[in-house]
């Protein structure tokens, strides 16, 4: 079964499922994987999210809002250990963060990647690939079963 996850969605699945993001372009695309429990997760991110942005929302009690990067992957990483996922035992693979307008100059898909990176070091958490930048964009699948990451593009 293949879970579809659109932007400002994330998704957590089991073994034997996968997750799919499709049309990434500057958006960042945070995958986590327990390899030992092949739990998954991804997140289809639009924009960085600012510290000062994160702690108005926590405080006001606003729900987060997983548009954003940070938010996006503290609720994976809540939802896959909730899951049965070990912290230790996962890892994460980054796609997206293209420039779409090469006319533009942009830093909008950069900053979302550079945002998912710092959190991902803040939380101890190893990157273990990538497929980011450059202007085509992507769809990208994450096998459950396997922790493979499948990328595709179109020029």
């Amino acid at each position: 079964m293949v879970i579809e996850v659109a932007m400002g969605e994330i998704a957590v699945a089991k073994s034997g499922e996968s997750l799919c993001a499709s049309g990434v372009g500057s958006c960042a695309i945070i995958m986590l994987y327990d390899t030992k429990s092949k739990i998954g997760g991804l997140a289809h991110a639009m924009l960085s999210f600012s510290r000062n942005e994160q702690r108005t929302a926590k405080s006001a009690g606003i729900m987060p809002d997983f548009r954003y990067v940070v938010p996006a992957i503290d609720e994976m990483l809540k939802k896959m250990t909730a899951s049965g996922a070990q912290k230790k035992c996962i890892v994460a693979k980054l796609a997206g963060g293209a420039n779409m307008f090469s006319a533009f100059t942009s830093s909008i898909g950069l900053d979302n990647i550079r945002s998912a990176k710092e959190k991902l070091h803040k939380e101890g958490i190893i990157l273990a690939g990538e497929a980011v930048g450059g202007s085509q964009g992507r769809t990208v699948e994450l096998n459950t079963a396997t922790g493979i990451v499948t990328v595709k593009t179109k020029f």
